[in-house]
């Protein structure tokens, strides 16, 4: 009787601190927490079906608890979508992104990507791997060594308008993705290879701001968002700073492109210098 008495303090001792913790994760403070508990286990899901598993690539890109201050989201999360891009592209290729956005607000409860009053408003950074089937194809390259900026910018065009937008619920016949280089740079040495090529770009995209009506997978990831704030409608098109490194790797017959999007080429400067150039990239025979 004794030991049933015991069991049984220890049951409700166990089933209030669950109740606690269910509680607090469904506050504003909590809400980063639900984030972390869906995305790395979702994340790592992907990483093991991704061109880097396939291929024994290491490709390692910081995430935001590389600085001291509240800037990105704590890990770099991996998604693969081979089909999604084959289709987009109209060609057969592997493809995998490595991504990162802006860190959550305990007060509001939802990330910095949807507040305009952030440095990471909209933002993200991170890296493509893009592995045509045919071994002889040099994605985002034309015959004469240099870059094809019209197949390159495919990439993140369907990453915008077919991964992010779509999961937050825009329309499709309301997204848009452009961009327009003002500044290339051949012979790059970056995290730790010769040989990349730099492009710097304006962007018009659509802000994730709006009204939500019904919930949304991508709200699993950034939060809930803050509604239109001052915008007249949801969605609306903005203008951001780009830039993006991109090299061909013979060894793995694939095209890496690391890349940053932001308000701002302040955020776009510092990101570059204290986190994306810090990238790890090896890969095993």
């Amino acid at each position: 009787m004794v030991i049933s008495l015991k069991k049984s303090r220890r049951l409700r001792k166990a089933v209030i601190i669950l109740l606690l913790l269910a509680g607090f994760l469904l506050t504003p403070a909590g809400a980063s927490l639900r984030s972390y508990a869906v995305m790395v286990p979702y994340s790592w899901i992907h990483h093991g079906n991704s061109v880097l598993k396939r291929n024994n690539i290491r490709f390692d890109i910081p995430g935001g608890i590389r600085t001291k201050k509240a800037d990105w989201y704590p890990f770099v999360l991996t998604f693969n979508d081979d089909d999604g891009l084959s289709w987009f592209l109209e060609e057969e290729v592997e493809f995998t992104v490595l991504y990162n956005f802006g860190h959550y607000l305990i007060r509001q409860g939802t990330s910095s990507y949807y507040s305009p009053d952030s440095p990471y408003y909209s933002s993200f950074y991170g890296g493509y791997i893009v592995k045509p089937k045919s071994e002889a194809r040099k994605f985002g390259f034309l015959e004469n060594g240099a870059v094809d900026s019209t197949a390159l910018a495919r990439v993140p065009e369907y990453d915008q308008k077919y991964l992010v937008l779509s999961s937050l619920g825009c329309p499709p016949e309301k997204r848009v993705f452009s961009q327009n280089i003002v500044s290339e740079q051949y012979d790059v040495d970056y995290a730790g290879y010769q040989g990349w090529v730099r492009l710097d770009s304006e962007i018009e995209t659509n802000s994730p701001a709006h009204e939500s009506k019904e919930f949304m997978r991508g709200y699993l990831q950034y939060g809930r968002p803050l509604g239109r704030l001052d915008h007249d409608e949801d969605f609306p098109v903005i203008n951001l700073k780009g830039r993006a490194y991109i090299r061909y790797f013979d060894e793995l017959k694939a095209t890496v492109v690391l890349f940053i999007m932001a308000p701002a080429w302040t955020t776009v400067n510092e990101c570059d210098e204290e986190i994306l150039s810090n990238t790890f990239i090896l890969y095993e025979e």
